[in-house]
């Protein structure tokens, strides 16, 4: 009976070690723009797109939902969001992951807040979903 607890215990403390810590995979390569591929594989909670060639009209704060490839890494935290009508950059942080790996040519959709830094624009993604 001691010898099934301990091998319990261990298995239980062991899984966080083993899972995948997820993140952005540079292998692959993105499909041209008017190829990407439309729709939501999941439930959506009926919240709305929005095009990036778009998020420079909304203030700073607006909760986004952007659907796209990440293209490549561009600093520690941030990532290139392409969708069909153009680029942005995302702020990711680890625990937004949830143990996904994510490719270039693996449709997503990211939820967050718009952040303008200037004239640039950033988006603090709260939720990401690979479609």
């Amino acid at each position: 009976m001691n010898k099934i607890a301990t091998l319990c215990l261990a298995v239980v403390l062991a899984a966080p070690a083993l899972a995948a810590d997820g993140g952005f995979n540079p292998d692959g390569k993105a499909p041209p723009p008017e190829d990407q591929k439309d729709g939501y594989r999941a439930v959506t909670d009926n919240q709305q797109l929005t095009a990036t060639h778009q998020l420079a009209q909304l203030s700073t704060g607006t909760w986004v939902t952007l659907q796209g490839n990440i293209i490549r890494q561009t600093g520690k935290k941030t990532w290139e969001l392409r969708d069909r009508t153009g680029t942005v950059q995302l702020q990711i942080d680890d625990e937004v992951w949830q143990g996904q790996e994510v490719k270039p040519d693996d449709l997503i959709s990211v939820n967050g807040t718009l952040l303008h830094h200037g004239k640039s624009l950033l988006v603090d993604v709260k939720k990401l979903h690979l479609l």
